[in-house]
């Protein structure tokens, strides 16, 4: 005799019991991990703090990092392993990006004030941000990037007005 699917067992079950007049219990028998009352469902999960003091654990080498000490309020990459990962959309902070991927350090850029850029490269859809350095970036790690050219709308504007 072949063995029972699970929805011809639950069948059985329910008409040995004449259980079918609870929803609730025929849902958890079938395996529906959305049964329940709203007892029992699932509470959503919280949101971050939107002030950036949220800890994390890095995907890439799976360290707990803590809030940034200085360089900026939103702490967006790993400060060892200088990965990123894809969750702002439009603005930093916003955790609205429904891509989620990795994302690794390309290269290193200083703005015309002085201040340091890793930039970054999504290993899901390829877009690249720009994220200031933290105080508590690993200096090895920013050195071992390799620079590249000032990226920002006014460099972007000159090269292609010298492009035939």
């Amino acid at each position: 005799m072949p063995p029972l699917r699970r929805d011809e067992v639950a069948d059985e079950i329910t008409d040995d019991f004449s259980l079918t007049h609870d929803p609730v219990f025929t849902r958890r028998i079938r395996g529906d991990r959305r049964a329940g009352d709203e007892e029992t469902a699932r509470a959503p999960r919280p949101r971050r703090p939107p002030d950036g003091s949220a800890s994390f654990k890095c995907r890439h080498c799976r360290v707990f990092v803590g809030p940034t000490i200085s360089g900026g309020r939103h702490r967006n990459h790993c400060p060892l392993c200088l990965f990123s990962r894809h969750v702002d959309l439009r603005r930093p902070g916003d955790r609205a990006s429904p891509c989620r991927s990795l994302m690794a350090p390309v290269g290193v850029f200083c703005r015309p004030k002085g201040e340091q850029v890793v930039v970054h490269r999504c290993l899901g859809c390829d877009l690249e941000r720009y994220n200031r350095i933290a105080a508590d970036d690993h200096p090895l790690m920013l050195l071992r990037l390799p620079p590249v050219p000032p990226r920002h709308r006014r460099a972007d504007a000159a090269v292609e007005e010298l492009e035939p």
